[in-house]
């Protein structure tokens, strides 16, 4: 049998190294307020308010509190007299995030962003200047604990997923390298759990057939997990081998198929049924991810609507856009069409998010020499220049001003109750 076609790749050698910030929010609050050293912290919101974890503190972990948890579970779970719970404060996570950032481009001029608190390196051409992985590693501790007072944790691999996986094993505050050649040797021993994109359910599968490591899995022939799983089959067997079809013919930054979204979402102070709610937040929230995409120099090719009800089920819908040249008048209307759709059950609702998909830069797309140029981007611009000198709460546009005098508000912009940080 011969095979498959979508891996007749052949990928440079790398050494690629994953830098993940340490509980990252809650070590932003430390570095603010050294006293948050040594206890329970949690990063999110008020025990009394609605609303979920955005991050825990390993203080706070030991006691069973994790991201996603209700504020009100953990409240229950950690010691009220030692555990301090914070709203949270995006600009600040934003401003570490780029400082960060600016340390690791010192270190190689290839570097991919992958959320606020990771980024991936690739070393390639750097070998000159660091004795080895480990040193350079080290001097990526010192570097950017220096510049930020923040401590990271470094998987280095010569594949995105094994540089992952040394990565979370590495986890708090150090480094694992798993040298070019080695990886088979790394992973045999490894439960399938290890493995990126092995989720529950597939796990499940595998292990009725008595499939429980990613050595185990690594023996199967490729075909006959294509042949059962289809293109996910084809990339696990790869990864669990050591290898990386989708991802590692391509440099970092570059993109492929799957591309990331920015996204934003938050719980409402309390449910409700009331539409203009409904509506208002999901315009603020839209206008946060397009200001976002802007200033990384991003465009989109789709957006999505999410809504979860009170009953916490959840349902979503999107939408391609009309063009990757966007303002944000055209994130807006798809938003405004997809969200009444998503609202099909006489539920009040608890959650809202927005998320813009297919990123792209700027400069990969040709633009339509016959898109009109109008005064809506001119306005975004003006718009993004004095937010970002007063605050993005400085200017309250379309049918979020229906939130005023509803939802709190400052100059940074409306106190959410769980605020989504993601890039």
């Amino acid at each position: 049998m011969t095979a498959p076609t979508a891996l007749r790749l052949r990928a440079r050698p790398r050494d690629l190294m994953l830098v993940d910030l340490d509980c990252f929010y809650v070590s932003v609050e430390r570095a603010r307020d050294p006293s948050l050293r040594g206890r329970p912290v949690i990063v999110g919101g008020l025990p009394h308010e609605r609303g979920v974890v955005a991050s825990a503190s390993y203080e706070a972990r030991a006691h069973g509190v994790h991201a996603g948890m209700p504020l009100a579970q953990a409240a229950r779970l950690c010691p009220r007299d030692r555990t301090a719970f914070l709203h949270g404060d995006h600009e600040a996570y934003l401003r570490a995030s780029h400082d960060v950032l600016a340390v690791l481009e010192g270190f190689t001029p290839q570097v991919e962003p992958l959320s606020l608190d990771e980024a991936l390196l690739d070393l390639a051409g750097c070998e000159r200047h660091h004795v080895s992985w480990l040193a350079a590693a080290a001097a990526v501790h010192a570097a950017v604990r220096e510049a930020t007072g923040l401590d990271v944790s470094i998987g280095i691999g010569g594949t995105r997923a094994v540089a992952r996986i040394a990565l979370a094993m590495a986890k708090p505050g150090g480094v694992l390298e798993v040298r070019r050649g080695e990886e088979a040797a790394f992973l045999a021993d490894l439960p399938l759990r290890f493995l990126p994109g092995a989720g529950g359910r597939t796990r499940q599968a595998l292990e009725r057939f008595n499939v429980r490591t990613i050595g185990d899995l690594g023996a199967i022939p490729e075909e006959v997990l294509e042949a059962t799983f289809g293109r996910t089959g084809i990339t696990l067997s790869r990864r669990a081998r050591g290898l990386d079809a989708e991802l590692d013919a391509h440099t970092v930054g570059e993109r492929t198929a799957k591309r990331p979204t920015i996204s934003r979402e938050t719980s409402l102070a309390r449910d409700t049924n009331d539409p203009r709610v409904v509506d208002g937040m999901l315009s603020y929230l839209a206008q946060r991810a397009c200001s976002t995409l802007r200033e990384r120099g991003l465009r989109a090719r789709s957006v999505s609507v999410r809504l979860r009800y009170a009953d916490f089920q959840s349902t979503a819908m999107r939408r391609r856009l009309p063009s990757t040249d966007l303002c944000d008048e055209d994130v807006l209307a798809a938003v405004r069409a997809l969200w009444p759709q998503c609202w099909q059950r006489r539920v009040k609702i608890r959650l809202v998010g927005v998320a813009l998909h297919g990123l792209e830069r700027r400069e990969e797309r040709q633009l339509d020499l016959l898109a009109s140029v109008d005064g809506e981007r001119h306005l975004d611009d003006a718009v993004d220049r004095i937010r970002e000198r007063h605050g993005f709460g400085s200017v309250v546009r379309g049918r979020a001003i229906g939130l005023l005098k509803k939802v709190p508000a400052s100059a940074r912009g409306f106190r959410l109750s769980t605020p989504s940080c993601s890039r």
